[in-house]
């Protein structure tokens, strides 16, 4: 079911944080990934040995699976790699991620946080249907789990969608030397939900008609 080549998604069981690697190598109760980057600032970050992780991938037939594993070690050579402890196969279970696809995407948004007296109009980097990062003007100061309200523009195939939801920052970080805002939705209905998870999948179907989506 795993093999190399094989893109991975990462996730700190402490912290929440997410990664992206690729399967190096699978050998002596081991799967070999090349340094992960964190997928939200673009980043090389370097594990310790011991961190939990969950770890989900999606198989050939399109299928994602996700089980826990722990860095055991690491190989320094010519490429360097780290290396997960290789689950057993009734560890790995299949799992619906429909609803926390992410895809990179510049679309419209306005902001307005009552608190900090901010009102602005970005363009976002990536979305889910659980939220979005939004490069921001350098200068501007928002504060974790301020809440705010967001003006969303999805140009989906048959017109623009318009949304209104409520917002809560989750964190500051750069990306590329520029100031990101990562934001979660608070209130969106269920029929926003699946407009998001739609516009979602079909960037996924342009990306993959370009070869670029993994």
């Amino acid at each position: 079911m795993l093999k190399v080549g094989m893109p991975l998604a990462l996730e700190d069981k402490d912290t929440g944080r997410k990664y992206r690697c690729k399967i190096a190598d699978i050998r002596d109760g081991g799967i070999y990934i090349d340094y992960p980057i964190d997928v939200e600032t673009n980043r090389i970050v370097f594990l310790l040995i011991g961190q939990a992780l969950f770890v989900e991938f999606v198989s050939d037939n399109r299928i994602a699976y996700r089980f826990s594993a722990k860095i055991t070690g690491r190989e320094l050579g010519n490429i360097p790699m780290l290396i997960l402890s290789e689950p057993a196969p009734e560890q790995i279970r299949k799992i619906q991620r429909r609803q926390y696809v992410r895809v990179d995407a510049a679309l419209d948004i306005a902001l307005r946080f009552p608190e900090s007296n901010i009102k602005m109009t970005a363009v976002t980097k990536d979305i889910s249907s659980g939220g979005c990062a939004v490069y921001i003007p350098e200068g501007v100061r928002l504060r974790e789990n301020e809440e705010g309200k967001a003006l969303l523009v999805l140009p989906m195939k048959d017109g623009h969608v318009y949304l209104k939801m409520l917002i809560s920052v989750v964190r500051l970080f750069e990306s590329s030397g520029k100031p990101v805002v990562s934001l979660k939705f608070l209130d969106t209905t269920a029929l926003d939900r699946q407009r998001i998870m739609r516009f979602c999948f079909e960037q996924q179907v342009e990306l993959r008609k370009k070869g670029f989506a993994g």
